[in-house]
C-alpha cells in the first residue's frame, strides 16, 4: 500500500549508504568486466572471453541501468560470443547501439508535446555528448558547435550538472 513500517525505518536508518551511479565512476569499469566475465563464464560452463575494457562504447555510454545494465551487456555478450573472442567487439557494439536507441526513445517521446519531447531529447544528447568528452564543456561545445557560454546556460536550463 505504499507504507514503510515506521519501527523498522528506524532499524536500518543507522548508516546512509549512498551507491554511486556507473556513469559517475566509470574508472571501475574495467574491474567490473573482469568480474562479470569470469562469474558469468564459470556459472555458464563457457570459456571466459576477452573484453576490451579500453573500449570506448564502454565510456560514451550513459548506463541509465547502471551496473545492473552492465553486468545485462557482459552476460549477453559472454554467452552469444560462445568463447569466441573473434565476435566481442560486434555484439558489444550492436548491443549498446540497441540500448542507446532505447534509451532515447524510452518514454516514448510521442507521447509528449514537442516542447518537452525536444528538451528530453536535447538532454540526453547532451548528457552523452558530455560523458564522451569526460564532462569536459569546452570540447564538447566545440564538438556539437556550439558556444561554450550558451551550452553553459543550456544544461543549467536542462538541469544537468
Amino acid at each position: 500500500n505504499g507504507n514503510f513500517r515506521e519501527d523498522l525505518f528506524h532499524r536500518i536508518n543507522v548508516i546512509p549508504i549512498e551507491t554511486p551511479y556507473l556513469k559517475d565512476i566509470k574508472e571501475d569499469i574495467p574491474y567490473l568486466i573482469e568480474y562479470f566475465v569470469k562469474r558469468i563464464s564459470d556459472s555458464n560452463g563457457l570459456k571466459p572471453i576477452t573484453i576490451n575494457s579500453k573500449n570506448t562504447v564502454f565510456y560514451d555510454y550513459n548506463w541509465p541501468g547502471n551496473v545492473r545494465e552492465l553486468r545485462n551487456l557482459i552476460e549477453r555478450v559472454v554467452i552469444l560470443a560462445s568463447g569466441k573472442n573473434d565476435d566481442v567487439d560486434k555484439i558489444l557494439s550492436e548491443s549498446l547501439k540497441i540500448s542507446s536507441v532505447k534509451e532515447i526513445n524510452n518514454d516514448d517521446a510521442f507521447q509528449f508535446p514537442l516542447k518537452e519531447a525536444r528538451e528530453k531529447f536535447e538532454k540526453n544528447y547532451l548528457e552523452i555528448q558530455l560523458n564522451r568528452h569526460n564532462g569536459n564543456v569546452s570540447k564538447t561545445a566545440d564538438y556539437i558547435g556550439m558556444e561554450r557560454s550558451a551550452l553553459h546556460r543550456k544544461l543549467k536550463s536542462l538541469g544537468i550538472n
